[in-house]
């Protein structure tokens, strides 16, 4: 299976008609439809469902386009990063991972620093959980992620960033809103919506336990934007970092401080140790490294 064929049938994918990817790929429509019919030989099995208009994509076909694309992004980034190998230049495509509270918190001030110091550096930025980051980073698809505790297990490096606060957001109705800090155990009266990540959840329900009997998580969240308008709606109280103030609207939400014993969470940099940063990943890392204060929390 070459890169080139891969190419064909992703160009195929898109457009649905070969002909029209033809086109697109400058070549005859016969070798593009004999390349598609060495690539489903080869695979041995049926990649498309050929209409007399359009062509679209089997199971087997759309889970190859997904995994193709993969292919080739890395195979791309990878010749990329060669070239910038051998001329020592720190630009091209940094690939980097964040989730969704930690690039309100940290990105606005490191990315507009290290672009004045290598302007070359474009970005690819990702937002997933802390896991999904962790695993694109072992498998190669991000170079850089910048995670939540606790840290993966496996072959990483890391690099500890900060800590940070964890809050509760409520509607703006909600009979604690109006209050400047609540106790664990005041929380406790309502529906919560906690993070669903392991082992960070386990972490929250010990948090809880440890001060109230019984206590109710009406939903879990994998990224917090998704639970925001439900909170908004009075659904329930949420459990979160307080980077989220950073990038949602006051207007519909409350932002309630929580008192001893807070919840605290540490923020990390990582990258896999078994694989060579390109030179713009580990000017990246390097700049992120010597930037860090021990100790340090991040500014809600």
């Amino acid at each position: 299976m070459e890169l080139r064929t891969l190419r064909y049938f992703l160009a195929v994918a898109s457009e649905q008609n070969i002909t029209h990817a033809a086109q697109k790929l400058n070549i005859s429509q016969p070798p593009l439809s004999r390349q598609l019919a060495q690539l489903e030989e080869e695979l041995g099995v049926s990649l498309f469902i050929r209409g007399k208009r359009r062509i679209q994509l089997t199971e087997e076909g759309k889970y190859l386009a997904q995994q193709a694309q993969h292919i080739l992004n890395m195979a791309d980034h990878t010749a990329q990063q060669l070239s910038q190998m051998k001329s020592q230049d720190v630009k091209g495509k940094l690939l980097l991972g964040i989730t969704e509270t930690c690039s309100a918190g940290m990105l606005p001030d490191l990315l507009p620093r290290f672009s004045r110091l290598y302007p070359q550096v474009s970005y690819d930025l990702w937002c997933g959980s802390s896991s999904d980051i962790s695993q694109r980073v072992e498998q190669g698809i991000i170079d850089i992620g910048i995670i939540r505790e606790p840290l993966p297990q496996g072959n990483f490096e890391s690099v500890f960033l900060s800590r940070e606060t964890w809050i509760a957001i409520a509607s703006k109705g909600h009979p604690l809103a109006h209050k400047e800090k609540v106790t664990v155990s005041q929380l406790c009266q309502y529906p919560l919506f906690i993070p669903s990540r392991q082992p960070l959840q386990n972490e929250v329900h010990t948090w809880l336990a440890s001060q109230s009997g019984t206590y109710h998580v009406i939903g879990m969240y994998n990224q917090i934007s998704s639970i925001v308008p439900l909170v908004a709606g009075n659904m329930g109280i949420a459990i979160c970092a307080q980077s989220i103030k950073k990038y949602t609207d006051d207007r519909q939400i409350s932002y309630i401080n929580i008192a001893e014993p807070q919840l605290i969470t540490g923020i990390y940099m990582i990258c896999a140790r078994s694989k060579l940063l390109p030179a713009n990943a580990r000017a990246f890392w390097d700049f992120v490294a010597s930037d860090v204060t021990e100790d340090t929390f991040l500014s809600p």
